[in-house]
Order: structure tokens, then sequence, then C-alpha cells
């Protein structure tokens, strides 16, 4: 089996569940998939041979683009599975429940850009601290790290702003 008879045995079997295929090169798929369609996607890479290598996110301006990385050792390719949790919710369902491997990194795609993963078997923080405020995601563009106090904490500005800057004036 080679690249295209991967692809096109994703095709026949996913159908409509991929929304968009992109061949990048010899080695790189991705495919885009509906939320709703995540999970199935992910379970079906990982039940005909897929190695989930990672997962990445990414703020957008509507969303954050959480993206599953396959690698199909014996073909040298990597299928990248893109999708969408649409703002303000930002849910998707966690693949930690198909593969324990996956329960870590979605925690810190969670704890940095703020994407909430259903029905995930340990949603605990794992980066930020205990005391970190919620809502504030320290990977999102809208999070702004300009003040700082001496404990090394970033402080967002609609969490404290005015008492830090005032504390910082007062030397």
């Amino acid at each position: 089996m080679n690249r295209d008879q991967l692809v096109k045995q994703i095709d026949n079997d996913l159908g409509s569940k991929v929304a968009d295929v992109f061949r990048r090169n010899a080695k790189r798929v991705y495919l885009t998939v509906e939320p709703e369609n995540s999970l199935a996607v992910n379970r079906y890479l990982f039940e005909h041979g897929g190695r989930l290598a990672t997962a990445t996110g990414v703020d957008c301006r509507d969303w954050i683009e959480v993206c599953y990385h396959y690698c199909f050792d014996p073909l040298n390719v990597v299928v990248t599975v893109k999708t969408r949790a649409y703002k303000p919710a930002c849910e998707l369902d966690s693949v930690a429940t198909v593969f324990p491997g996956a329960n870590f990194i979605e925690r810190e795609i969670q704890d940095l850009l703020g994407a909430k993963f259903l029905n995930h078997p340990d949603p605990r923080r794992l980066i930020l601290a205990d005391d970190w405020p919620e809502g504030v995601y320290p990977l999102r563009k809208d999070y702004h790290h300009e003040a700082h106090v001496n404990t090394g904490r970033a402080v967002s500005p609609d969490h404290g702003r005015a008492r830090v800057l005032s504390a910082l004036r007062r030397g």
C-alpha cells in the first residue's frame, strides 16, 4: 500500500465524514473534518494502523484548530486530522477515550488554548498553576502578558491589570 491507496481507502470507508483531503507532498496528507466527525475519523485512523504521534492546536479568529498527527510508519506517511473547536464554547470530543496516549496532549491544549475536550478521562490542569485565572489562555491571540508581578506570574488585563499596574507605578 502507498499514500494514494491509503487516501483512497480512507475516502471509501469514511466518505462524507471527511470534508476535505489535501495531499501536501508524497509524505503528508491532511484530512479536514467537522467537529462531530472528529472522534470517528481519529478512531478509524488508529484502528487502521495509524500511530498518534502528537496533537497540536492553533488559535484562529473564530475557532481553535486542533490537529491530530498520525504516522503510518510502514508507508512513511503522516496523516493529519484537522478539526475546529468553535468559539466561544471551544468543545470537541476527546480522543483520549479511544487511546489513553492522547490524555496529556489534550490537557496541554486545554490549558494553553482553552479547547474543552468532552468526556476526557482526566480534565485536570496539566501545565498551568491551579490558581491560574479561569478563561485566560496564554497561547491565545487575545492573551496579554505585559503586566508581570515579581512572582513571575503573568496577569491578564481582564484579571487585575489595574491593581498590578498600580503596584508597578508605586515602585
